[in-house]
Order: C-alpha cells, then structure tokens, then sequence
C-alpha cells in the first residue's frame, strides 16, 4: 500500500453464469470531499447477502463488496472522531438509498474505505470499544443486530409461545440464540440442512408445525430462493395466530398466501434503520388464525451497540453465535475461499462448510 494506493478484493467481469470471481488488486485510495471519513477496514464478514451477488443472484453493482465489520478512522475530517479509533458503520442510511455500503458504494473488502459526509452526518460511524476488531466480534456484529431488529419488533407484538427458525445458516443460529436468550426455556424448531435441523422436505415436519402452540413465531432466515416455499409452508401448517418475521429477501411481487395475495417485499421494506417505532406489523386474517408480518430493512445504531456488547461478553455468560463463525482469512486466503466456493456446488472451503467467514484485513491508520 501506498500513500495513493491500496489493496482491496476486487470483483471480476461476471462469467457466462452470472457469477463474479475476486482478485487481491492495487486499487486508487479514493480522494475525500469535505465530511467524508476514511477508514482502514481491520475485519470484515462474508455475508449471505454478499455470496447472493457474487452468484449474480443480485444486481448491486460495487466492485468492493464488504459491508459488516470494523476499522480504524484514517483520516477523520469533522466527524469528531479521533484518527486511530476504532469504528463500526452502519451499513444502510433509512432516509437515503444511494449509501449502501459494499452494495452501491465500495465496501470494506479493503484496505481503505471512504464513508461520505452525508453517511458521516447521519451518524451511521458507530465509535466500539476495544476488542470489537476480534474477527467473531466484527463478523457478527451486523447480523445480531439484525436479529436484535426482528426480535424486539417480534416481542412489541405478542409474546410468542413457540418459535420456529427456518434456516440454519448465520441468522437463522444467531436468531435462535438470541431468543433462547430473552426466553429462556422456548421450544425452538429449526428447519435447515444440518445434522440438528428438520430437514425442509421432512415428511413430518407439516405434523411438527400444526403441533406448535398459539402464538408461534417464525424467523425466515433463508437464501432469498427459499424464502417463498418457507412462508407458504408456514402459513399452510401453522394453526392460531402466526407471527413471521420475513428476514431474509425475496423478489418484488405478490405471493399466494391462505389469507391472499400479498405483497410480502414491499411490507418487508416497511421497517428501516429502527424506523418506525412501534414497528409495523400487517395483520391478515386466514381460516386457520391470524397471520402477523413483519421484516426490516438495515438496523439502528443502537442496535448495532447491543450485538457488540453481547458479542464482547460479559461475566459468566456465554456469547451468542458459538461456532457461527467457521473460516478466518487474510486477503488472499479471502480470494482463493471465495473463488473455490463459487466454483463449486457447496458452501465447503477446507472441509468445512461455510457459514460466516472473517477476513482479517488488519487495516491500520
């Protein structure tokens, strides 16, 4: 790295099937305007959402993707923040879709990232205490506070009598131990591919979800392809009042749903950053008992507070997401996982499956 340069995971043209392979390149360090921040990325997490554009399964088009994690303020501007502190970004601005970060605009796969004033002033550079650069820590940040989102608007609705995590990738394992958390002793039913989850196409499982108790939860935390089919299963087999949480994404349109069909992208989107508060949750009456959705989109600083200080720890109590975090690499470690990924038919790296993948990128002013 130079003073003008520096290295970052760079995307390559898509190949004939949409997918977007990455290199460790020498990049121009981006010149600042007034108000913008720099930062050196320290770790950054691979999310779901980033594997979705590297398979062309999304359209964002940022060469640098990377929008979890932590770094140290290079260059402050007038942000009030000291050069050296260490930072996380709120990666979604609620009143302004041009700052994505590591979707519209170059992320933290980097060894320098520039934040926009306008991001600056909205507050979204969180200042974290020490021991947030810890690559657990800085993976899993973004996706608990995210969680965190889902499970406060779940509880200002109703107090759930059982949930059911559908999907067990990063959120769906975060979600469910985080709502073990906050209620200890809930019967919890995850629906995934791994050896302590029901499988999707179990035959029992219709018979598991109509035996769930009144209200029961749902947290769909799966890849935006399965979002559809793990709803209507829901909604077909749970009886009595029906609570879901739509984390994951889904393509714009209508669903046919027992109470209708329902525009459930448009009403994920209703929630952003944290606002409104009280969240909106849309009620459709079924023949088989109400249906409550909800989703969000991005999450508040606050939140993002509270996943690290659970992260971090405290006392006795142990951290949420243990053994979430499956891969730590460096850059080039980051290159050769991805590209082997995406160019296989699993989620395996080093015999391992995949789940979340920290990249320590060891950024420093």
């Amino acid at each position: 790295m130079s003073a003008t340069t520096h290295r970052a995971l760079r995307r390559l043209p898509a190949d004939a099937e949409g997918r977007t392979l990455v290199e460790v390149a020498e990049v121009a360090t981006p010149p600042l305007a007034p108000g913008d921040l720099l930062l050196a990325p320290a770790v950054a997490g691979i999310c779901g959402t980033d594997w979705q554009i590297l398979r062309g399964l999304r359209p964002d088009a940022t060469p640098v993707l990377g929008h979890e994690g932590v770094a140290h303020v290079v260059e402050p501007g007038d942000s009030g923040l000291a050069a050296g502190a260490l930072v996380t970004v709120n990666p979604t601005h609620p009143g302004d879709t041009s700052f994505l970060l590591g979707h519209n605009l170059p992320g933290l796969w980097a060894e320098r990232t520039r934040i926009p004033a306008a991001a600056v002033r909205a507050g979204l550079v969180l200042p974290v205490p020490e021991g947030a650069d810890r690559p657990r820590v800085a993976a899993l940040a973004e996706p608990l506070a995210s969680v965190l989102y889902g499970l406060r608007t779940a509880l200002a609705t109703t107090r759930p009598a059982a949930l059911v995590v559908w999907g067990d990738g990063i959120v769906g394992r975060l979600a469910r131990d985080a709502w073990q958390r906050e209620l200890p002793g809930l019967p919890v039913l995850l629906v995934g591919h791994g050896a302590d989850a029901v499988h999707p196409h179990d035959a029992g499982l219709p018979h598991l979800l109509a035996a769930l108790p009144s209200p029961a939860a749902v947290v769909i935390a799966t890849p935006r392809t399965g979002t559809q089919d793990a709803l209507t299963a829901v909604d077909r087999h749970v009886r009595g009042t029906l609570l879901v949480d739509v984390h994951a994404g889904l393509p714009a349109g209508r669903i046919p749903l027992t109470a209708g069909a329902v525009d459930v992208a448009a009403l994920r989107a209703d929630n952003c950053g944290g606002t409104p508060w009280p969240p909106r949750v849309h009620r459709f009456d079924r023949p088989s008992g109400p249906l409550l959705l909800h989703g969000h989109r991005g999450v508040s600083g606050e939140h993002l507070r509270q996943a690290v200080g659970l992260l971090l720890g405290r006392g006795d109590e142990e951290p949420p997401g243990e053994g979430v975090l499956t891969h730590e690499v460096d850059l080039a470690g980051a290159a050769d996982l991805i590209n082997s990924v995406l160019a296989s038919a699993d989620r395996v790296a080093g015999g391992r499956r995949v789940l979340k993948a920290a990249i320590r990128i060891g950024g420093r002013p």
